[in-house]
């Protein structure tokens, strides 16, 4: 794993184009490579890097396989077709994970040395497969903006659902999450670990009690608080039942802008004549305001300093942003599951390499990032740093290099035969024989 740079001399000059270099460095690419079974017999793909760029070819260029196969015979990393091809991509999976492992140890590694809170973001994105109408994979990631780094990423099938359940959580951490994760089941997880955490809910997700012991009605308090934005956030303290036992926290509310409220209202009412039900009027009345429970001591942190620190949970929504807008990460164009998950597991590979050479960026050159008044667009900076990537990895073709390998290119140009013959051929041939 990398040591932290102590000075900013250490990382002036990094290219992404050392990135699989620098990966090398933590894992053995060939040992992994025979190791998950990615590649047993070295026939026509001589080494697990060549291998690597295979993978990496598939899942940032969107080429079909015919494509990838005829870009890696002119770039001589090895000749295979397109059932040969899709064979070893399909095999890739276990051995993208190890990566991605190694990868994210060395993050471990960097947040281990900080002191103090460390604020984590926790959300998840979904994507569908071609032609799909349902949820076919779920991304769960957690972002630590402090570092600008993904922290732990999770893919699974749409079958399994959100929940802070799949995490392990430590005693000085912020959590920051969405209203998904703002069930007792949840919070009882981070309650339970001594994590402390900002988690926005609904009205009736999450059932709460009074210091009695009574069920306590937020919807009921909710009709009391003033509907005027400036004015400062109401807060209650009260205490949630979990399967980890039962905890004092807070709720804190305050109310958004009246033009954005009814704007939320107005998608609520067209969502429920759409599917043809009926709108609770609380429903209604919560959609003004942004409610958290939280368990931050009421002696460091006020309500207002609460929801000044959810704000940030909107970067992990600009995560996904630059994920699905750069990497194009929703764009799954397989079917089959194996060969779907080595095409999202190498995108987070991608991601997690760029943030890398992000932060090392960042690290050299830190007033351009620190700067209030004209930052670094990270969506600007992630699209130079992809498309850097992507050339070192893939390379660049001539019209001398296609021509050099134009006898192997066949395979790959020619269409499969079939019943009906090709027209354009059919014409050539006519101009042949009555010289049209």
């Amino acid at each position: 794993m990398d040591t932290i740079p102590q000075e900013p001399e250490e990382v002036i000059g990094y290219e992404v184009e050392t990135a699989m270099e620098r990966l090398g460095k933590r894992v053995d690419i060939e040992g992994s490579v025979r190791y998950s079974g990615a590649l047993r017999r070295k026939r026509v793909i001589q080494s697990g890097l060549d291998l690597l760029r295979f993978v990496f070819l598939y899942s940032l260029s969107d080429y079909s396989l015919r494509m990838v196969g005829l870009w890696g015979t002119v770039q001589e990393w090895g000749s295979l077709c397109k059932s040969g091809l899709r064979k070893r991509l399909r095999q890739c999976q276990p051995w993208i994970g190890m990566l991605i492992v190694s990868v994210l140890l060395g993050s471990q590694r960097i947040r281990a040395q900080k002191t103090g809170l460390r604020l984590r973001l926790i959300d998840v994105t979904n994507v569908s497969q071609p032609g799909s109408h349902q949820i076919d994979w779920r991304l769960h990631m957690s972002f630590e903006p402090d570092l600008v780094r993904i922290g732990e990423v999770q893919l699974s099938d749409g079958s399994q659902g959100e929940s802070l359940t799949r995490w392990q959580f430590q005693p000085n951490e912020v959590i920051l999450a969405d209203r998904i994760y703002g069930v007792p089941r949840s919070l009882g997880v981070l309650l339970g670990a001594k994590a402390f955490f900002a988690i926005r809910i609904g009205w009736q997700n999450l059932p709460v009690q009074d210091w009695e012991g009574q069920p306590f009605a937020i919807s009921r308090w909710l009709s009391v608080q003033s509907r005027d934005p400036a004015h400062p956030p109401a807060q209650v303290s009260l205490w949630v039942c979990t399967p980890q036992g039962r905890f004092p926290i807070r709720l804190v509310a305050q109310a958004i802008p009246p033009e954005k409220a009814e704007q939320i209202r107005r998608h609520l009412r067209a969502e429920a004549k759409r599917k043809k039900t009926r709108l609770d009027e609380r429903t209604l009345l919560a959609a003004g305001f942004v409610l958290l429970a939280s368990n931050l001591p009421e002696a460091d942190w006020t309500a207002g300093e609460i929801l000044a620190v959810y704000r940030f949970r909107w970067q992990i929504e600009l995560v996904f942003k630059r994920l699905k807008g750069l990497l194009s990460f929703d764009h799954l164009r397989a079917s089959d599951p194996q060969l779907a998950q080595t095409y999202l597991l190498s995108k987070i590979l991608v991601a997690l390499l760029l943030g890398e050479a992000q932060w090392r960026i960042a690290l050299a050159s830190p007033a351009t990032f620190e700067d209030p008044d004209r930052p670094v667009s990270l969506w600007r900076l992630t699209q130079l740093l992809h498309e850097t990537f992507r050339q070192a990895v893939c390379g660049s073709l001539t019209l001398a290099v296609v021509q050099k390998h134009w006898p192997q290119l066949d395979r790959y140009l020619c269409d499969e035969p079939r019943r009906r013959r090709s027209q354009l051929a059919s014409l050539h041939l006519l101009e042949m024989v009555y010289g049209f």
